[in-house]
């Protein structure tokens, strides 16, 4: 008996080994002319073999309860109805990045840049992460004047601030005065505050912070940002625009643009969120939300992964809505989205992968699902079915 495996792995075959011809369906056409002619191929052909079971777990993992909203319908598409494009390109959307991060070197251990994992144990850090953005981050002073932090050295009084690649580091001296940094859109850093602590800001982020600590250790954050708190025997306090997140020593994410639901993700440790009076503890793996509108904040478990991969390089996705996807695509390159049909927004996707060095890759594996197609007219693009 043939089963649904066998069909997957034949697909995978068929396109790899050059073994489609004009008999085969069109999807597997069009995808066997994109393998071989389009941006993919050169990532894809950096695979001498792959494992096809791992790839056929991941498949079904990823395909099936997904949900595609046209109109004024929804339907279910299972794994065994998705055409042959849609089964080849999810098993290179998630398994194609890992291979090109090793393949370039991306990741680099610096010893500056070293954390430690829930075991205790070092691990690299992203250090190399692409600029889509000419724009460079700014540090507002006290008295308003702005300083661009180029790459090299800046003093602020007592203070010497370096920049280099993705890493800005301060070394406050004794000024305790408050700064904020700016992150333009296109960007992401690692900054290292006079204390040791990490934090990691996505684009579009400020972060307002001294430029050395006395005392308890207190920051405030608008955007995005990754923190691995420095063990000092202080408290450190983050405050975003719903609530203040108070720790010893941890690491955890928080996110909160305008607009947006207000989330602390814990990794490690302990943290406690505070918000209308009300504290609520966290444990590794919960996280806690509040939407824009509402008082009450909700705990739950959560994939960690999904809101911590933005600062290793990664784009990761799990049964997401296209539009809070693009949302991050929106400031991670740059661009501005333009949807045809408003019903396209809540089209759901799953999916992982590097960044790449432009958008136009990016938007090549989506559009390979087959459920979206795409045009790109300078800084906007523009998304369709």
């Amino acid at each position: 008996m043939i089963t649904n495996q066998n069909k997957f792995e034949k697909i995978i075959e068929d396109v790899v080994e050059g073994r489609v011809d004009e008999h085969a369906s069109k999807p597997v056409q069009d995808l066997d002319k994109e393998y071989r002619q389009g941006d993919a191929a050169s990532h894809l052909r950096k695979y001498d073999s792959y494992d096809a079971d791992q790839a056929y777990k991941t498949f079904i993992d990823n395909i099936q309860e997904r949900l595609l909203i046209k109109r004024h319908r929804r339907m279910t598409v299972a794994y065994y109805l998705l055409a042959a494009a849609v089964v080849v390109s999810l098993f290179v959307f998630v398994h194609i990045s890992r291979h090109d991060i090793e393949e370039q070197g991306v990741t680099v251990a610096q010893q500056a840049g070293k954390t430690t994992d829930g075991s205790g144990q070092e691990k690299a850090q992203q250090k190399q992460i692409p600029f889509y953005s000419s724009a460079q981050p700014q540090l507002v002073l006290p008295n308003g004047k702005v300083v661009v932090l180029a790459e090299g050295g800046t003093t602020v009084g007592e203070a010497n601030i370096t920049t280099k690649g993705n890493t800005i580091s301060v070394d406050g001296g004794l000024e305790e005065e408050l700064v904020k940094l700016s992150i333009p859109r296109g960007r992401q850093y690692d900054l290292i505050l006079s204390d040791g602590t990490h934090v990691w800001l996505n684009a579009e982020t400020t972060l307002s912070f001294p430029l050395s600590f006395k005392g308890d250790r207190e920051v405030t954050v608008s955007g995005q940002a990754f923190f691995d708190v420095a063990h000092t025997g202080q408290d450190f306090l983050v405050n975003c625009s719903k609530g203040v997140v108070k720790v010893m020593g941890t690491t955890f994410d928080v996110r909160d643009y305008a607009g947006e639901t207000t989330s602390v993700t814990l990794v490690t440790g302990s943290v406690a969120y505070t918000t209308n009076n009300e504290t609520t503890e966290l444990h590794p793996g919960e996280q806690i939300s509040q939407e824009t509108d509402t008082q009450t904040p909700v705990v739950q478990q959560v994939d960690t992964r999904r809101f911590t991969a933005w600062k290793d390089g990664m784009i990761y996705f799990k049964d997401e809505r296209l539009e809070d996807v693009m949302n991050d695509i929106e400031r991670m390159y740059d661009v501005h989205i333009v949807y045809s049909d408003n019903y396209l927004r809540d089209m759901t996707f799953t999916g992982e992968c590097s960044r790449f060095k432009n958008v136009d890759e990016f938007m090549k594996l989506l559009q390979m699902t087959g459920l979206i197609e795409y045009k790109i007219n300078g800084k906007t693009i523009i998304l369709s079915y």
